[in-house]
């Protein structure tokens, strides 16, 4: 493996390395763009009211305000098999008007920066997402390094480029790619912490409270770094109770100017707006009470969403491809139990955690909404492609693991490309 020394004498990454981020990020974007170009307006989920928070901002340089009305489920269930009437108005979808503010602020100068027209609009805060998954691979790609040695971290990022699922929702309108690339950094920060020597510092709980600030003000799913980065303190920092105290000192400073808004908008008693939401969406499908098949379909559903499952869930892909991609998966979760003394180091404990908080913030919601979308654990995505690495890995020899992980990653790369062309695009085909 060749490393390059530049004239200060600081060894940079390996040229293998360079390579397969460089191989990494040419095809993320190849398939991204793909994503963003055929797929059909509106056909993301709750794209619409997506682009219609990102319109009210641009327009009147403030917030919306969910309110009844705003959520039309005879007219959702219309727009997702492309049967719209003449009379019916996509500028009534704003449901998501109680979300948390960040991506829709960032997005609103990319809504005025060119022509209005509806299509030209879309496609530029599509390729806005695009950007934004990117940079998650690159956070990716640091996370790796924390905790993969040198030659397999490049193939985390290219494990995420491998899910559909993940550059699917990278190239759609919504708040989950910022969402997933914050994710990315309050994991990277929280690693790099338990991995350093313990003792007293000011700065870390400072920083990592105020990216837990922003996290949050893009999407409360975020809230699951919270008890992370609490434990990473108690794991490491000489006055836990301090640091603690500057942590969510910090979070409630960055968050207050929202929190003021959603009281001032939904009551002292609603400060986050899910009350009003619940209220809103009146008719959306609720848990039905817990029963074995509910089970069944909650694990397969959200399985097959989380890979690849198109459109508003209504584009599924053929079962030998699930079946190839829950192989994959069964080769490193048994290889993560061959090496499971891994997990005796805190920063491989912070990776799992991380992943055990998305499934437990999923099922959580699940016994209030019937949602069984596997996109929901893209929080936790950069961490689970780090420990599918690490499974595939445990299988090899160290020699080999470096192109064992290399096949494994290009082998997902090549089902995103026939998720693509052999899923989506005749999904929508016969949907259209």
């Amino acid at each position: 493996m060749v490393a390059v020394t530049s004239s200060t004498g600081v060894t940079r990454g390996p040229v293998w390395t360079r390579l397969v981020l460089t191989v990494t990020l040419v095809a993320y974007l190849g398939l991204a763009v793909g994503y963003a170009t055929l797929t059909p307006i509106w056909q993301n989920p709750d794209e619409p009211a997506h682009y219609n928070y990102i319109a009210f901002v641009a327009e009147t340089g403030g917030l919306p305000e969910l309110k009844s009305g705003d959520w039309d489920l005879a007219l959702l269930e219309r727009l997702k098999i492309g049967a719209l009437q003449s009379g019916d108005n996509v500028g009534s979808i704003r449901y998501e008007s109680w979300q948390p503010p960040l991506f829709y602020l960032l997005a609103a100068p990319v809504y005025k920066l060119g022509p209005i027209d509806l299509a030209s609009a879309v496609l530029r805060l599509r390729l806005l997402d695009v950007l934004l998954g990117a940079v998650t691979l690159g956070f990716a790609y640091l996370v790796g390094r924390e905790i993969l040695p040198i030659r397999l971290a490049a193939a985390v990022p290219m494990t995420m480029t491998g899910v559909p699922m993940f550059t699917s929702v990278s190239s759609a309108i919504s708040a989950d790619p910022l969402a997933n690339l914050l994710s990315a950094a309050l994991l990277l920060v929280c690693v790099r912490r338990a991995n350093a020597p313990g003792g007293e510092s000011h700065r870390w709980p400072v920083a990592a409270g105020a990216l837990l600030g922003l996290g949050l003000l893009t999407k409360l799913a975020l809230a699951i770094f919270l008890p992370i980065a609490l434990l990473v303190l108690l794991w490491r920092a000489a006055r836990p109770m301090r640091e603690a105290s500057l942590l969510l000192g910090m979070t409630f400073v960055v968050t207050l100017p929202w929190l003021v808004h959603q009281v001032t908008t939904y009551g002292l008693l609603d400060p986050l707006g899910t009350t009003r939401h619940a209220s809103v969406v009146l008719d959306q499908q609720r848990f039905p009470g817990l029963s074995l098949t509910y089970v069944v379909d909650f694990a397969t559903i959200t399985f097959h969403s989380f890979w690849a499952q198109f459109g508003w869930m209504g584009i599924v892909a053929p079962d030998r491809l699930y079946w190839v991609y829950g192989l994959w998966v069964a080769i490193a979760l048994v290889g993560l139990g061959r090496s499971r003394c891994r997990f005796n180091e805190p920063a491989w404990r912070l990776v799992a955690l991380t992943v055990l908080a998305a499934c437990a913030a999923l099922v959580g919601y699940n016994l209030t909404f019937e949602q069984f979308q596997g996109r929901y654990l893209f929080p936790a995505v950069t961490a689970i492609a780090a420990l599918l690495v690490a499974g595939w890995a445990a299988w090899l020899p160290p020699s080999a693991q470096r192109w064992g992980v290399l096949l494994a990653g290009v082998t997902l790369l090549i089902l995103n490309a026939y998720a693509l062309s052999r899923v989506l695009v005749p999904g929508f085909a016969a949907t259209g």
